[in-house]
């Protein structure tokens, strides 16, 4: 049998150090030219792609995107203080040890800290279960159905201390699938509402996102917390840890109202809860972004089953048509 052995080449550590010495954000195609003239050779656009985006979602780098669409572009740059502050230990904090005041007044920020403490040492509880509780260094809750944020305060209310939840998705999606040139990711337009607005109220102040659809992805549906926070303050201090094509992100539960609109004009809404995701337009803290760089929305194939709806993909057009 012949095997036949693809090498790929890695630029990780000479891209590190262009950002280092320049010291300033850098689009791709600057750093593509400059790394081409370092190496006195022609390197894919592709190719410098996946390595900034491996340094990103390794903590090396700092990433955002700028602009909206088809005018997006992603920056680059290296921080000696974040990589001061991924590499700075927080074991003196014992997230068990917390009182519900002191979790409530956390910014997002500090709990994500005690969630990368609790992976670390129970991460792989979420291989057995996909939804684990977490309480006093023990498993108080463990199912394939996520809790609701009423069933995590009745549990701290009868425990008395803290609860933390962990989870695992089950979906089916690569880490390096770069959507540019003739390739392209299915998507579907959604309108995304309060969900005690009227479906009417939906469509009219809700936010038009045009999300990826996944079949592979069986029932999450995931936004940016900026972009929810718009249309539902959150206030809820429950945040929930993910893991994600092996990496991790932070989100908060939400109830929201989901409306698509089909091709002769007929408007529906769902209910549905929602994973309204922190830090969405890094690379390095939301694992969504590996497969499609431009994504606003991920949700999956349980949509088709809620609504209920058919839809119609065409490699001719390009196009996700609902009917």
């Amino acid at each position: 049998m012949l095997r036949v052995i693809f090498r790929v080449a890695m630029y990780e550590e000479k891209i590190l150090a262009i950002l280092k010495k320049t010291n300033a954000p850098l689009s791709i195609n600057e750093i593509k030219r400059a790394l081409e003239s370092m190496l006195k050779s022609k390197i894919s656009y592709g190719t410098v792609k996946r390595d900034l985006l491996a340094l990103s979602a390794k903590g090396l780098i700092c990433s955002k995107s700028i602009g909206r669409g088809e005018r997006v572009t992603w920056v680059f740059w290296f921080s000696k203080e974040r990589l001061s502050e991924a590499s700075k230990s927080y074991e003196e904090v014992d997230p068990f040890n917390i009182s519900f005041e002191e979790r409530d007044s956390m910014s997002n920020e500090q709990l994500s800290h005690l969630y990368d403490i609790l992976t670390k040492k129970y991460g792989y509880l979420t291989k057995e279960s996909r939804y684990v509780v977490l309480c006093d260094g023990k498993v108080v809750y463990s199912s394939n159905r996520e809790p609701s944020d009423e069933e995590i305060r009745n549990l701290e209310k009868r425990l008395g201390k803290v609860c933390y939840v962990l989870t695992r998705d089950p979906i089916e999606e690569v880490p390096w699938n770069f959507i540019e040139g003739e390739d392209y990711y299915p998507t579907i337009g959604l309108t995304v509402g309060n969900s005690e607005w009227t479906d009417k109220l939906v469509f009219d102040r809700g936010l038009k996102i045009i999300s990826d659809f996944d079949t592979g992805n069986p029932d999450i549906s995931a936004f940016s917390y900026e972009d929810i926070n718009i249309i539902k303050p959150i206030e809820t201090r429950i945040l929930r840890r993910a893991i994600h094509l092996k990496r991790t992100y932070d989100y908060f539960l939400v109830s929201l109202k989901i409306g698509i609109e089909d091709l002769v004009g007929v408007r529906r809404c769902i209910k549905k809860d929602c994973r309204a995701v922190l830090y969405w337009t890094q690379p390095e803290r939301n694992p969504f972004l590996l497969a499609n760089p431009r994504r606003r929305g991920f949700v999956g194939r349980d949509l088709m089953i809620k609504f209920p709806f058919n839809i119609s993909v065409s490699s001719l057009t390009v196009l996700l048509v609902i009917f």
